[in-house]
């Protein structure tokens, strides 16, 4: 499909009217209990009919999708911790080097993803195809025989994980208005977390039923599984992914609809994109790796307790997720994400004196969970920072994760080598850091950004004063000239 230009989607789609605009500003100033009561209504009654049909549509639809499509990344800790390690004969920090190679092809392809993303006319096929590709090299993974085949699916997954990773919240910013966005993000960003919690109850299973099984230990079968699962829910891309607001109308939404679907956008100034001119450190997986040395040392914790205990990390992540961005739409942001940096500062605290009660040993590697509140709050703020620009979120959105991923990279083979655990010291304390880092600069965002708006509203008011004084001075010289006349 030939791109849309701006002016000719603004020739092709009538102008918003004074009810567009009326509800562009959205229901008038309410009490922090009915606010809480709002939070959980994802169909405002001050949105007409139309719209809320809209939002129910792309609900069932572009979430669903990017939710099902935010894959499990974690199936090769729940393998290693079930017998893996052992068949394969991996020692050292080579169990370090398997997300470090899933990173370095994640960094590689994260900007030129985002890119593709935007363009309208790729990104309805792009992303499903990624995915499609995904599943097939999942399948390949059970037939691993060393070290080396691993870390090459590994690198090759973050290559085709890279457009749903980074790509899926900068596909539903495009979609969703900010009030709506932070819902939505919470839910998508948690549905990994459930497959994490899937995928260690599937490994459990895996081993106690298919364990020796045609010959193949209960850790191949989990990523035989994985890529029955994933597939057909990747082909199911092809046919409900919509792609961005100006790509082709999919079939399940009315031209109409597709119209509202820009107009609602552009009412907010969220740009169309124009033409372009000249890894996730999972708590359980820490988590595990104490278990199984508490195993070996005490016998304590059989391999399918080993699998599913850590789960509770995600389930934490799955709360936290879902209720830090509903309380975005009740408090500011700066305050929730403060919050969830000083629990996350708590747990690691907790880790890095070690020696304390079992009980909060447990807590705290539950609480790390947290760390998932972590996107749903960044991702859509810097999104709604740069609503103006397409190509600016699409790079901003990019950057963003790309400079992540690039210190998870280095960050378990320096920072928390396996060779270390399940005792990593410094690997809290550089936690710390970067923690502190990230809190400061989400402040030093949200202060820079108020200020802008600030300006932005007194230059605008500057300008109408003077327009309004242009036209006071205009009728004043045309009663002149009747006057003379």
């Amino acid at each position: 499909m030939a791109e849309t230009r701006p002016d000719q989607q603004v020739a092709a789609a009538p102008a918003p009217d004074l009810e567009v605009e009326e509800r562009e500003a959205g229901p008038k100033a309410r009490s922090h209990w009915v606010a809480w009561i709002y939070m959980f209504n994802w169909y405002p009654s001050h949105y007409p009919a139309e719209e809320r049909k809209l939002l129910r549509k792309m609900d069932t639809f572009l979430l669903t999708f990017t939710c099902i499509a935010w894959l499990d990344q974690s199936n090769v800790n729940n393998a290693y911790v079930s017998g893996m390690k052992e068949e394969l004969e991996l020692n050292g920090n080579e169990y370090s080097l398997f997300p470090a190679f899933y990173n370095v092809g994640y960094i590689i392809c994260q900007i030129p993803s985002l890119l593709i993303l935007s363009r309208p006319q790729y990104s309805r096929w792009f992303l499903p195809t990624m995915e499609v590709a995904w599943a097939i090299l999942t399948f390949a993974q059970s037939r691993v025989s060393k070290a080396a085949d691993i870390y090459g699916t590994r690198f090759l997954l973050g290559v085709l994980e890279t457009p749903v990773a980074s790509g899926s919240l900068y596909i539903l910013a495009s979609w969703y208005k900010p009030d709506e966005i932070f819902k939505r993000a919470s839910v998508w960003f948690i549905s990994n977390n459930v497959a994490v919690m899937f995928g260690g109850y599937l490994q459990a299973a895996a081993y106690t039923n298919l364990n020796g099984v045609h010959g193949m230990a209960g850790w191949r079968w989990l990523f035989i599984i994985d890529g029955v699962i994933s597939l057909p829910l990747a082909l199911l891309g092809y046919f409900i992914f919509p792609g961005m607001p100006d790509s082709k109308r999919i079939w399940w939404m009315s031209e109409r609809e597709h119209v509202l679907a820009r107009e609602r956008m552009s009412a907010i100034g969220v740009e169309s994109p124009k033409r372009l001119s000249k890894k996730i450190s999972y708590p359980h997986g820490q988590m595990g790796l104490w278990l199984k040395d508490e195993a070996a040392k005490h016998g304590t914790y059989t391999v399918p307790q080993i699998n599913t205990i850590p789960t509770g990390a995600m389930g934490v992540s799955i709360v936290a997720g879902l209720l830090a961005g509903q309380l975005c739409m009740v408090y500011p942001t700066w305050i929730i994400f403060s919050i969830v940096q000083a629990i996350f500062i708590f747990a690691n605290v907790c880790l890095i004196i070690w020696n304390i009660p079992t009980g909060l040993h447990f807590a705290s590697y539950y609480l790390l969970g947290v760390s998932a509140a972590t996107t749903p709050i960044l991702v859509p703020t810097v999104n709604y920072w740069l609503r103006d620009d397409a190509e600016a979120r699409a790079f901003a959105t990019g950057s963003l994760l790309t400079l992540g991923f690039a210190v998870l990279a280095f960050y378990p083979i320096v920072v928390f080598p396996v060779v270390e655990a399940p005792r990593w010291k410094k690997g809290y304390i550089v936690n710390l850091f970067f923690v502190s880092f990230c809190l400061f600069f989400f402040l030093l965002g949200t202060y820079l950004y108020n200020r802008e708006q600030k300006l932005k509203e007194a230059r605008e008011g500057t300008d109408s004063g003077k327009e309004e004084g242009d036209v006071d001075k205009g009728e004043d010289e045309k009663v002149k000239v009747e006057i003379v006349q």
